[in-house]
């Protein structure tokens, strides 16, 4: 939620300081205001005629995340959010985001909004507990018995050290193999998720891959390269779904656009390798951007539902809107277990495509969106609340998006210069 709702006071009361911009106009109307919990997310809003409170809750605990102004031009102008009423039910659509967060109408704040828990071990421990025990929808899915974790919770008057209480959070958390999950402590970052076990030569295997397509270019500051794999195949390395952009400027627009300018150039190409096996992720809106371009009709691709306190959110289905103009040449994926989040959403949004196959290993396994709340010690909870699903029904949590055609990593291979799973894909499509 932090990303959703940044703070931009300052630029706020600049912008409507120089620019003149109402804040009458612009401000909350009567049927927004109030108190408001989100479906799912342990989120509260304070929605007021001045500003927008907003804060994270459990059945244990209230920490004030932030105040923004509540001037709408603003928030939508700087940080894509839109709030609007639906019947009963507050509604905020977020730039980044596949699916609208709805909020109910509460009467007020929880007293423990005025109650801040202590910074004890104790407390600490609770918090992510009671957290993760309301939020998280993987546990099955790892095989780990949550309840069973609540034996490790520090004694009252327990007093411990910073390394000796994030170890015993960790306990809590082994088994996750899960790269949303994690603690940061503004110093370092810890996650329960298991590496690949060629992760310290990593950036050898990638760099062999860049130095094979000598005249990689980038077209703008969006993580896009493009080149030719062969004098008739293109290349584009995407490294990751979080393109720069300018003040007010869409992300989703932007990436578009420099897509378009990938295709142009390749217009003539017998056939696309799309290279992610390195991605990170990003943004589920810019995976689908880019995936447009290679229907010419809209598709459901998959479908996300949202834990909430008492079960899950209605499924909402995401949509693979088309783009111009259409690729339809054969295109080869790529893919690791280092291809993670939106570039596993992309990868899904292209795998059903028919002039599209996957090839690799299987994609990361960590499919959700982060919800992150801050602990009473400062320390940052991230994991993953959500479940994406194929449009079969399949899951992909934990075990990855699986290629069409497995091509395993061979490190040696890639440490002596032969990058043998592009070699795999130039091979398909020059018999395609």
């Amino acid at each position: 939620m932090k990303r959703i709702l940044g703070w931009i006071a300052g630029i706020a009361i600049l912008a409507v300081a120089v620019l003149g911009i109402s804040w009458v106009k612009y401000a909350p109307s009567q049927d927004l205001r109030g108190v408001w919990k989100t479906d799912g997310y342990g989120l509260m809003l304070d929605v007021g005629a001045l500003t927008i409170d907003v804060y994270e809750v459990s059945d244990i605990h209230c920490t004030k995340d932030q105040t923004i102004p509540a001037h709408m031009w603003i928030v939508d102008f700087l940080e894509g959010v839109t709030l609007f009423r639906d019947d009963t039910q507050l509604v905020l659509a977020a730039e980044g985001t596949l699916n609208p967060i709805t909020a109910d109408p509460v009467a007020a704040l929880p007293d423990s909004c005025d109650a801040p828990l202590p910074n004890t071990p104790t407390a600490v421990f609770d918090v992510m507990w009671e957290v993760m025990n309301t939020h998280y929808s993987h546990f099955d899915t790892h095989g780990v018995n949550w309840d069973a974790r609540r034996t490790l919770r520090p004694e009252p008057g327990t007093q411990m050290d910073d390394a000796a209480l994030m170890a015993v959070l960790q306990e809590a958390l082994t088994g996750l193999d899960d790269g949303h999950t994690f603690i940061a402590t503004g110093d370092s970052i810890w996650s329960p998720s298991v590496r690949p076990d060629w992760h310290d030569v990593r950036h050898e295997v990638r760099d062999t891959t860049l130095a094979a397509v000598s005249d990689l270019s980038a077209p703008s500051d969006t993580g896009l390269r493009v080149g030719w794999a062969t004098p008739d195949i293109g290349y584009v390395y995407i490294e990751h779904m979080n393109p720069e952009t300018g003040l007010g400027q869409s992300a989703a627009t932007v990436a578009a656009a420099s897509f378009q300018q990938v295709l142009d150039y390749l217009a003539d190409a017998k056939g696309i390798i799309l290279d992610v096996r390195y991605n990170p992720g990003g943004s589920d809106d810019i995976s689908l951007a880019y995936a447009g371009f290679f229907t010419d009709e809209p598709l459901p691709v998959l479908t996300k539902t949202t834990r909430t306190e008492t079960g899950y959110t209605a499924p909402h289905t995401a949509l693979l809107e088309p783009q111009e103009p259409t690729f339809d040449q054969p295109v080869v994926v790529l893919t690791t277990p280092y291809t993670g989040s939106a570039a596993e959403i992309f990868t899904m949004a292209m795998r059903d495509l028919p002039n599209v196959t996957v090839m690799g290993e299987p994609t990361s396994g960590g499919l959700s969106d982060i919800m992150s709340i801050e602990l009473p010690n400062g320390w940052e909870l991230g994991f993953s609340h959500q479940v994406y699903l194929a449009m079969d029904g399949a899951g992909f949590e934990r075990v990855g998006v699986p290629p069409d055609v497995d091509v395993p990593v061979d490190v040696s291979a890639a440490q002596a210069g032969d990058d043998t799973i592009l070699s795999a894909a130039i091979a398909r499509l020059d018999g395609q």
